[in-house]
């Protein structure tokens, strides 16, 4: 009896953790747009932006999901970039980005990701919808700005991983900046669970199975690291911080070793996750320019 009772205890506090982890991974804590736009202007972060004209521009998904966001027109130019966020954060992340970007004259076009900022609160796939958003986006523009224009993408932890997913049906991208984004989810799931919650590793396999009930995919089988098997012609730039705690700079070098097209590598000292702007301003707009330049966009 005593036994029976110790396996039902062991197994509910598998199934609280389980449950726990998949909560923390697919309804994860937002932050809030007024919180996101205080810590960008505390780090100097907006610069011109708030001056550029801007236009709200929504955009429906191919599942009729509608992604909010801001178009950014710079006149007379075909370049066009579109930049997405990362992780609980919102499309006031990206203007940073945006000021890179707008300084080598492209149009712009930020947004919120699938359950963040101002759009309808549903759930995070990290990456398994959010990567059909960005090809949406795209082609939305594509059709928009013709096949003369110049489309690339940037993106950020998750916006980077789902950019990358893209790439596996995007066949024309014209490049992608990637910033610390992770090679597989399921690796990266094993590391936080581990390291962040305290967690064995092996229970990661429990939220993966009920998100698959709920939902429909295994989220340890989201693997961005696969489309750049598929990845043709897009050129990449990997930029990851060297003391990156969340999603470990492992991640971009190993997606740099698979990628067969185009590609650099760029990893920032006294970088953590999502830092690289952070601490060096100057060399990430040079990393950028100078991709750009040798890739032949500017």
């Amino acid at each position: 009896m005593v036994i029976i009772i110790g396996i039902i205890v062991i197994l509910v506090i598998l199934i609280t953790a389980a449950a726990g982890f998949y909560l923390f991974i697919t309804h994860p804590k937002l932050v809030s747009r007024d919180v996101a736009l205080e810590i960008e202007e505390s780090k100097d972060f907006l610069g011109d932006f708030p001056s550029y004209k801007k236009e709200v521009l929504n955009i429906k998904a191919r599942d009729g999901y509608e992604l909010h966001g801001l178009f950014v027109p710079y006149e007379g130019s075909n370049k066009m970039v579109i930049i997405t966020h990362g992780y609980t954060y919102n499309y006031e992340g990206s203007i940073k980005y945006a000021n890179v970007f707008r300084a080598l004259g492209f149009n712009i076009y930020i947004y919120d990701l699938r359950h963040h900022g101002y759009n309808k609160k549903t759930y995070c796939s990290m990456g398994y919808k959010e990567s059909r958003d960005v090809e949406d986006v795209y082609s939305y523009f594509r059709e928009k700005l013709g096949n003369t224009a110049i489309i690339g993408l940037h993106g950020e932890s998750l916006g980077a991983a789902s950019s990358i997913m893209a790439l596996k049906n995007l066949k024309d991208a014209d490049f992608l900046v990637s910033d610390c984004g992770f090679a597989d989810f399921g690796s990266l799931s094993r590391h936080l669970a581990k390291d962040g919650m305290h967690l064995p590793a092996f229970l990661v396999i429990l939220p993966a199975i009920l998100c698959c009930i709920l939902h429909g995919f295994r989220l340890d089988r989201i693997r961005p690291i696969d489309a750049l098997k598929e990845n043709k012609s897009t050129p990449i730039l990997f930029i990851h911080g060297k003391i990156d705690n969340f999603i470990p700079k492992s991640h971009s070098e190993r997606m740099y070793d698979e990628c067969r097209t185009k590609k650099k590598l760029c990893i920032f000292d006294d970088a953590n996750h999502a830092e690289s702007y952070f601490v060096n301003r100057t060399r990430y707009m040079e990393e950028v320019s100078a991709f750009l330049k040798d890739i032949g966009i500017i």
